[in-house]
């Protein structure tokens, strides 16, 4: 494994992200911008209200929130950190 953690395994950290935009082409653009930066996970768009992103990375990505602040209505940035 050469040092690296594993998902789930202790030391292990990922970044769950949720944001709301209503312009499709913004949601893209902050999904290349995450990828390149972060690998993603997960990435999903919700199937009840189309205006809600969610997308999980691995690692701490709290600088994402200065990325979505001012782009987005609304958003949130979790960090999960296995312990």
């Amino acid at each position: 494994m050469n040092g690296e953690t594993t998902k789930g395994s202790k030391g292990y950290v990922k970044t769950a992200i949720f944001f709301t935009t209503y312009d499709e082409n913004v949601a893209k653009n902050i999904i290349d911008e995450i990828a390149k930066d972060f690998r993603i996970l997960e990435n999903k768009r919700s199937r009840v209200l189309k205006e809600i992103y969610y997308i999980a990375v691995e690692g701490d990505a709290r600088s994402v929130e200065d990325l979505l602040r001012g782009r987005v209505s609304w958003y949130k940035v979790d960090i999960l950190e296995f312990k």
